[in-house]
């Protein structure tokens, strides 16, 4: 009799230890694979030192190396993750040139460029610049603000900023990126959206920006008269 308890003494406590390790097993969450992040750079030493986020591409500016000591332009197209490597081949503060072939690929802050035979073929707005450490390389609003227009012309990009009306004027120079910010004086932008007009003035430079044209003056001659090439 002793012997038979001890019997199913046994084979409780295996039962019990089989529930025990099977609900061990299904307690226990299962480890997935995880997948490596794609390298950006040509090699895993170069590192981005900035990135560039347009509404159909992310561009990444690597650090350089022995082969090409300005870096390399990496663009991804966010529809099929197709990515071209071209070094750089000149820079100017934000400004980011490479070049390969009949092909030159722009980048600032502000705006990224495609030219083939002097022809830009392809152009959109950068809505984000992150340095490597995470800082926002630029914006084109002040913090806070708006953009209520925006202008291009050849030698600037021109932006009226504001928070709940326009109250800014800001001009970024396509050449160096320099940025002229001017509050506005006056503006009109009732009626119809081709009368709209916007006026800054800093001492004897006066800025006048229409859907048509941009007119800066000093001391009331003309300096700039520039054709607004695409209004946003």
């Amino acid at each position: 009799m002793k012997f038979l308890q001890t019997g199913f003494k046994c084979k409780g406590t295996l039962k019990l230890a089989l529930l025990s390790a099977t609900t061990l097993f299904l307690l226990t969450p299962s480890v997935k694979a995880v997948n490596p992040q794609p390298q950006i750079c040509p090699s895993a030493n170069l590192l981005p030192k900035r990135s560039f986020d347009t509404a159909k591409y992310s561009v990444y500016i690597c650090r350089g190396d022995n082969n090409n000591a300005l870096g390399y332009y990496v663009r991804i197209s966010k529809t099929d993750n197709s990515k071209i490597t071209v070094p750089v081949t000149s820079t100017t503060g934000e400004t980011y040139i490479a070049s390969k072939g009949e092909i030159a690929y722009a980048v600032t802050p502000y705006e990224l460029q495609v030219i083939k035979n002097r022809r830009v073929v392809l152009k959109e707005r950068v809505n984000n610049a992150i340095a490597g450490d995470g800082q926002p390389l630029a914006k084109a609003c002040p913090e806070g603000e708006n953009i209520f227009g925006e202008a291009e012309t050849k030698s600037f990009i021109v932006y009226i900023c504001g928070s709940n009306l326009p109250t800014n004027y800001i001009a970024i120079t396509r050449s160096g990126n320099r940025r002229i910010a001017v509050p506005l004086s006056s503006y009109n932008s009732k009626g119809v959206p081709e009368a709209s007009q916007y006026i800054a003035v800093n001492g004897d430079i006066r800025y006048v920006l229409t859907r048509k044209v941009l007119r800066i003056s000093d001391n009331g001659q003309t300096v700039i008269k520039e054709k607004v090439l695409r209004w946003n």
